[in-house]
């Protein structure tokens, strides 16, 4: 068993060696100016919209004379980054880079590029980010933290909550302690390897500030901080001298894992969060029961002492509870984040989702026998039961790290969910129509024929919002005998304004019209084709 367990991991770490660039969970859906789009006036701000809250990282500009700004101002709200241009832009092709981290920590980059006046150059060739050795390391470090919290955190929390003994007296401390100190280390290491992977820098940049800044930008941050927290409380809840106080610093500490790990990550960051985070939270606080005390276990057993039976007893009644929540909080998580069973075999995150329930499983049943069988057989003083649960439970300990190392992996690995949001994003139908003094960007979803939705976001020319009293979309085609089908559009504030209830029975280009009515006096419209697939 822990050869095939060690062999799994080398097949790991050799898959993420190997990995090419990492997918993102987050994707670009439109910007102003569009990307390839050709302004007469410059414009004052660039906006970019993703399909989920995104922090900046890094943005910059180059002209059409080649010149570079960086440092440009950057404002957030939600979905949208407003970005400040320059003042008197030349005209030509101008490109735009940015650099941005979704809620999961996933570092997104891209260009958009557009013209003012006329177009000239050509646009930017895609950066292909090679292989630096960051990857590797992150998951390394994040491996060591999730020992730490849960092995150092949690046995920590076994020792004040269920054995109710010292840590000194059961032959634990130091044991416990190297696991804090690792988590010490390890936490502020993952930040600094963070922001290596947020900016797309080597190994050998970790000692840039700009490195450290962006990995505490990510969402990582407050992860990182607080894991320390909770890591600190319990190494104080391991030296405390009195009872009352130890227990409390626990209890502490092990919430502490919980919230760190609810803070950000793949699984908190999914909607519906008000059920998410809290099934995060209740999932890692009973992996850190269950896991905590796997080494405490072994050495209370080896001892071979009268309390080591009541206290097997104490932890077995309590594991029940904790692994009803882990396989509740585990099947919701599961279900948001992969989807539909399809999604298992047919992506890298359901593989590994596998991968990892098999490893439960085999945990699972090392417990059962734990429990049925080799648990009351303690009862019997001087017979094989003590050393046949240590080693079972020695067994747990190796399945556990795998399973810890196999969930590192989810950090390069999107989830089914997030490719199908990317998918949908991209599968959409859009076009760019301007006029004189007002853009608008219409997104047609699903972009097929059949039933649909639309949203116009409306700007000025200088890509500064706009704050219409009414838009109307209308679509038509008259070559197929469909004359103009109209909808009121429905301010949705930030998103722009929404349409409803659009039926498009025909593939192929499609005539588009937006009416604009700016105020009382003024009305612009702005017309254009756009492609509906079959």
């Amino acid at each position: 068993m822990t050869r095939t367990v060690i062999t799994l991991l080398w097949l790991a770490v050799a898959t993420l060696c190997n990995c090419g660039p990492v997918f993102a969970h987050a994707s670009l859906i439109e910007s102003h100016p569009a990307d390839g789009v050709v302004v007469q006036q410059a414009p004052s701000m660039v906006r970019l919209r993703f399909n989920e809250p995104v922090s900046p990282l890094a943005v910059s500009l180059t002209d059409a004379r080649g010149q570079t700004y960086r440092d440009l101002p950057v404002s957030t709200s939600d979905e949208t980054l407003s970005i400040t241009m320059p003042p008197d832009l030349p005209h030509g092709t101008h490109i735009f880079s940015y650099r941005v981290t979704s809620g999961d920590g996933h570092p997104i980059s891209g260009s958009v590029t557009f013209s003012v006046g006329a177009p000239t150059g050509s646009g930017p060739s895609p950066r292909v980010e090679a292989e630096t050795g960051v990857r590797p390391a992150l998951w390394f470090a994040r491996v060591v933290l999730y020992l730490s919290l849960f092995m150092g955190a949690g046995g920590v929390f076994f020792t004040a909550w269920v054995a109710a003994d010292p840590p000194k007296a059961m032959g634990s401390r130091h044991l416990l302690e190297g696991f804090l100190t690792a988590g010490l280390i390890a936490a502020p290491l993952s930040l600094g390897l963070q922001g290596l992977d947020a900016l797309g820098e080597p190994l050998t940049a970790l000692g840039l500030p700009s490195v450290w800044i962006a990995g505490w930008r990510t969402a990582f941050g407050l992860t990182a901080a607080t894991a320390v927290a909770a890591l600190l409380v319990a190494w104080l809840g391991l030296h405390a001298r009195s009872e009352e106080v130890r227990r409390g610093l626990c209890l502490a500490a092990l919430s502490g894992i919980g919230l760190s790990l609810a803070l950000s990550g793949h699984a908190s960051n999914a909607a519906p969060q008000w059920l998410t985070r809290p099934a995060v939270f209740i999932h890692a606080v009973c992996v850190a029961y269950w896991i905590g005390a796997l080494i405490p276990l072994v050495l209370v057993v080896r001892r071979k002492s009268a309390q080591a039976l009541p206290i097997v007893r104490r932890f077995s009644a309590g594991a029940l509870v904790a692994v009803a929540f882990l396989t509740l909080t585990g099947l919701i998580l599961a279900w948001i984040q992969v989807g539909a069973p399809a999604n298992l075999a047919g992506t890298a995150y359901g593989q590994l989702l596998i991968a990892k329930m098999a490893l439960v499983a085999g945990l699972l049943g090392l417990a059962a026998l734990n429990r049925r069988w080799l648990t009351p057989a303690l009862a019997a003083p001087g017979g094989p039961a003590g050393s046949r649960l240590a080693r079972s439970v020695a067994t747990e300990i190796v399945l556990a790290t795998a399973i810890l190392a196999l969930v590192g992996l989810w950090r390069f690995t999107p989830p089914p969910r997030a490719l199908a949001r990317a998918t949908e994003v991209a599968a959409a139908a859009s076009v760019h129509l301007r006029s004189s003094r007002v853009m608008a960007q219409v997104t047609l979803a699903p972009g097929r024929a059949g039933p649909a939705s639309g949203k116009v976001v409306i700007a000025s020319e200088r890509a500064t919002p706009l704050n219409p009293r009414e838009v109307t979309l209308i679509l038509a085609k008259p070559e197929a005998g469909i004359e103009p089908i109209e909808r009121k559009a429905r301010n949705t504030g930030r998103d722009g304004w929404q349409v409803d209830g659009l039926v498009l029975p025909l593939p192929g280009p499609w005539k588009i019209k937006v009416d604009v009515l700016i105020d009382d006096f003024e009305k612009a419209s702005l017309e254009g084709n756009i492609t509906i697939r079959p």
